[in-house]
């Protein structure tokens, strides 16, 4: 089956000793392959086969504190990011 390809800018930023966390995180959606986290740019990128995983990934990282660009980021109840090396 053909995979295609997301890239995803987050609000917040993470440093590379975090990343591992998060990466481990979305890497429990089922049939994602090749995460991979620039923390300079708050990216996260990888291969997926349905559109639906897209929709956990995003979901993932807004439950880690990491909800992609231009989605509203509730003040409260508010997850804070897993990074607070920053």
């Amino acid at each position: 089956m053909k995979t295609s390809f997301a890239r995803i800018f987050v609000q917040n930023s993470f440093c590379t000793l975090c990343k591992d966390a998060i990466k481990k995180k979305v890497m429990e959606v089922k049939d994602v392959q090749n995460i991979a986290l620039y923390p300079s740019d708050s990216l996260v990128v990888f291969n997926f086969m349905r559109a639906h995983q897209v929709s956990e990934v995003l979901n993932t990282l807004t439950d880690l504190g990491y909800p992609p660009e231009g989605d509203p980021y509730p003040a409260m109840g508010a997850t804070k990011p897993i990074c607070q090396c920053k």
